[in-house]
């Protein structure tokens, strides 16, 4: 192949910006032409001369600046770029990576026809970042370098976009390219802030999403993104132990999903795709007392239903033990997933639930009594939490709730509206009304807990 700086030049004039491409797998043989081309040019191709011959050119009437570095930027890739090393070409990638951002921002210029060039590019770059913060070690690098590079430059386009609140348009096809690529956007920012373990920085994307918006409505989104936003929303709200609002995210998530496998088929990437929200869908609506179908789940992943099966029997029983022991066992994976802490926090209470309404359902429908002697819970809780006998052993699973008296686990069932009752501590009773029906004892806990905290109603634009 014969490609030379003019016949660069010639597909440029002609806004033929798939040249530009840095990726080697797609574009390498035209790369390898021009690094040929130009190491037997006569002129020399220092950078003073790439720049030089890039002005002459004129491009854009030699007004776009930025244009004429970006360019040049790729004329040093060319010509510098290692094919056989990552390491020692990745300056000149994410180089060319953040002059090619720059150009996007100013709107004033013919910047469009580049947006699928960024978007080309944006795919290239991250696993290469990726794969190079995979060596940070080895390299002398900080943790994530690459990465936080290439989160600085998608953010700054993020940034530069502005919704046109005068002219709100209903056709996807008709927005701006920029407009366009929003979504697109926040999902690869907020998924590089997840893989940088600083998902805190999405709170600022997801905030500023809405208000950069040119559109109406979420739906006229590509679908495939908007389930992709919303199982990012879900994972940030359970990490910061909103779980109502995470379990409606990720469910939406997931039945978009399985709309998807029914109209169109399954594929090994939706297939990917369900058991990434199945991960986190699952434990939250166990948090919400809504306790899945394990065999649905065991459709889409079998090990998956298999580890909760252990926790759904433990959480049934008020089997606090088991559940610890289950977290003990299972604490790397959910350390992993960020998963660890929000179910360390709130499974006993769902599980002292699951326990008192056994005595209720037990103990006092069957007597026909509407109390629970204090002594009766203490000793189910005993049986529940296990022997203190090795109290040498405690650690975060056994030392958060050693020896749970009855009355505060009562009272904290009380307090938080999954127990209706009251406590008379002269007595040691708890008394409910007469009532036959457990709901009214026990109400569901997904019903207490959004009563307490109701669903963010920026949210709600999500439906329309």
């Amino acid at each position: 192949m014969n490609y030379t700086l003019e016949s660069l030049a010639s597909d440029l004039q002609a806004q033929n910006y798939a040249v530009l491409s840095p990726d080697l797998a797609a574009n390498g043989t035209l790369i390898a032409a021009l690094q040929n081309s130009m190491a037997s040019r006569h002129g020399g191709t220092d950078d003073k001369a790439l720049g030089a011959f890039v002005d002459s050119q004129n491009f854009h009437g030699g007004r776009w600046t930025r244009f004429n570095i970006m360019v040049t930027s790729f004329l040093k890739l060319a010509r510098d770029v290692n094919p056989w090393s990552a390491w020692d070409s990745c300056d000149v990638v994410f180089g060319f990576y953040a002059d090619l951002s720059n150009c996007l921002l100013d709107d004033s210029y013919p910047c469009e026809p580049l947006v699928p060039l960024f978007l080309a590019t944006t795919e290239h770059i991250i696993p290469l970042a990726v794969a190079l913060d995979a060596h940070h070690a080895q390299l002398g690098l900080k943790r994530h370098q690459f990465l936080s590079h290439t989160s600085m430059v998608i953010s700054k386009l993020f940034n530069s976009i502005k919704a046109n609140s005068e002219n709100r348009i209903d056709d996807f096809a008709r927005l701006p390219q920029k407009q366009q690529i929003l979504l697109y956007l926040v999902n690869r920012l907020n998924n590089i802030y997840f893989r940088m373990d600083a998902p805190q920085l999405c709170s600022n994307i997801f905030k500023n999403f809405r208000p950069k918006c040119s559109i109406p409505r979420f739906s006229l989104f590509p679908l495939r993104q908007q389930i992709e936003y919303r199982y990012l929303l879900g994972r940030y709200y359970l990490l910061n132990a909103r779980i109502s609002n995470a379990f409606v995210q990720l469910n939406d998530a997931f039945r978009s999903l399985i709309a998807v496998a029914k109209t169109s088929g399954s594929s090994p990437t939706l297939l990917r795709n369900v058991r990434r929200v199945l991960q986190f869908l699952v434990p939250t609506g166990i948090l919400m007392g809504k306790m899945p179908r394990l065999s649905v789940v065991a459709e889409f992943d079998a090990d998956l239903a298999n580890v909760y099966s252990t926790l759904q029997q433990s959480i049934r029983a008020g089997n606090i033990q088991g559940i610890n022991g289950w977290l003990r066992q299972h604490q790397q994976r959910l350390l992993e997933k960020n998963l660890l802490l929000v179910l360390l926090e709130k499974l006993p209470m769902v599980a002292y639930q699951h326990l008192v309404r056994r005595l209720v359902r037990d103990w006092s429908l069957a007597n026909g009594v509407n109390r629970l002697p204090y002594d009766l819970v203490a000793r189910a809780l005993h049986t529940s939490i296990g022997s203190d006998d090795n109290s040498s052993t405690i650690d975060i699973f056994t030392g958060i709730h050693p020896g749970a008296s009855a009355e505060n686990v009562l009272v904290t069932l009380i307090n938080l509206g999954y127990l209706r009752a009251n406590c008379f501590p002269a007595l040691r009773l708890c008394v409910f009304k007469k009532t036959g029906n457990l709901a009214d004892i026990l109400p569901p806990i997904a019903e207490r807990i959004v009563g307490m905290f109701p669903l963010n109603s920026d949210d709600a634009w999500l439906d329309s």
